[in-house]
């Protein structure tokens, strides 16, 4: 309706300001404002058909604005698909042929072949211990088959609807995991152990001999995976500075899939031991009460083994934080920059995967020290002739307007340098959000 120019000769007036970039606003009465208006535009109605006129303007500007913003929201989406389909994988090289995914892969194999093996000797000898440790490996092999998908899946490179990655695949695939192990590989076999000691069965002597030798085949195979996966947690539990292996498994910072592959085979090397004693002592005594204990006995050892992969994945899915002694270092590390006056509210939540932490916390800054900082990047005899130069209250707001901002600039500039200092001493933590107190 009125443009600056038709305002300079009204009187002006100054008022705290509202937003945070600026001290103070200038600002007119109403009155003057209505004033001017009516004598540009020559009368009430005159001024009622303009401001008409502005808003359909201002409508059609409006709606041109919103096509254009869906448009560009539209090819955004369209952009992100398309190299999502390129290059959905952070990374591929390599990861079946090292770390977790050499382990998984390598216990798929060797679970499938011990499947078989013990499917036709359970067949020949009705033995319950037998069937149990056939069972066992039928519920190794999909879990395993599970935790690689979830391996690969967690490898997804974050996008718009996932921000911080995929990497609790890999715990919600051990979950599942531990979830199939307790009910399918338990579950299953204490019932048909138990059926064993209702109605008892008879073993031939000669395919129990033969499912020995299986029992003993199995051992080998499943000993070479607890070995491989053993060395794999042993030297990750090294580099993560743990006391031992239970603590670095407790902890939740372990690679899930490569826990869970440690865990079945541990259960399966004890679940072989088992089921080789319980034949064993059946054909001694030439009673099938030995074999149906121990196909009990495995269904015990599942179930341990489940109970303890869901609760360390649960806590991770429900955000696990970090021990207290390693929230204390981080602490310690942000308060030796000088300045911070202080460290607050400290969260270190652990995002799954085992090695990704999500750091957030609170800073009090010395206001003092960061305009130390920032006069040290200035020139003190140039600023000093600045403000030697201000003369008008106007002069003085822009003074201050313009080295306020500076200083904002130096505080960004510093937390930059915080947040990469934090991943080089701790190269775990992956997301940092620093929030000023």
């Amino acid at each position: 309706m009125v443009n600056f120019s038709d305002l300079e000769k009204l009187p002006r007036y100054y008022s705290r300001s509202p937003y945070s970039n600026e001290v103070r606003t200038q600002v007119f009465l109403r009155s003057d404002v209505e004033r001017i208006a009516l004598e540009k535009h020559g009368g009430q109605e005159a001024l009622e058909m303009r401001r008409k006129l502005v808003k359909e303007m201002e409508r059609k500007a409006s709606i041109d604005k919103f096509t254009y913003k869906k448009l560009a929201k539209e090819i955004k989406l369209a952009c992100n698909r398309d190299r999502n389909k390129e290059k959905p994988i952070v990374s591929t090289s390599g990861n079946w042929r090292v770390g977790p995914g050499r382990v998984v892969m390598f216990a798929i194999g060797v679970n499938s072949l011990n499947m078989a093996a013990k499917a036709v000797a359970w067949w020949f000898t009705g033995s319950k211990s037998m069937f149990s440790e056939m069972m066992h490996s039928v519920a190794d092999t999909l879990n395993q088959i599970l935790l690689a998908y979830g391996l690969r899946f967690s490898l997804q490179r974050p996008d718009v609807d996932h921000p911080y990655g995929y990497q609790r695949m890999q715990s919600i695939s051990s979950l599942i995991s531990g979830v199939g192990i307790f009910f399918l590989g338990s579950g299953f076999t204490f019932y048909h152990a138990v059926q064993g000691l209702i109605v008892p069965h008879g073993l031939d002597e000669t395919s129990v001999y033969g499912a020995i030798a299986v029992t003993i085949g199995s051992l080998l195979s499943e000993g070479s995976t607890l070995l491989m996966a053993y060395r794999e947690v042993k030297a990750k539990a090294a580099e993560s500075k743990f006391d031992s292996i239970r603590a670095y498994l407790e902890s939740g910072t372990a690679n899930p899939s490569t826990s869970v592959v440690l865990l079945e085979d541990t259960a399966a090397v004890l679940g072989v031991l088992v089921a080789t004693g319980a034949l064993s002592a059946s054909i001694w005594t030439g009673a099938t009460w030995p074999d149906t204990v121990g196909g009990i006995a495995i269904s015990g050892i599942l179930a341990a083994v489940a109970a303890f992969i869901i609760r360390t994945n649960t806590d991770i899915l429900l955000g696990k934080s970090i021990s207290l002694e390693r929230q204390e270092k981080i602490m310690r590390f942000i308060d030796n920059v000088k300045i911070i006056r202080g460290t607050y509210d400290t969260k270190a939540m652990l995002m799954g995967g085992g090695d990704s932490v999500r750091l957030k916390v609170e800073v009090d800054v010395d206001g003092r020290e960061l305009t130390r900082r920032y006069l040290e990047t200035m020139q003190l005899d140039v600023l000093l002739a600045e403000i030697n130069t201000i003369k008008t209250e106007e002069q003085m707001v822009h003074f201050m307007l313009k080295h306020g901002d500076q200083i904002v600039n130096t505080l960004g500039a510093e937390i930059n340098q915080i947040e990469e200092g934090l991943k080089k001493e701790f190269p775990d933590i992956k997301h940092i959000d620093i929030e000023i107190n």
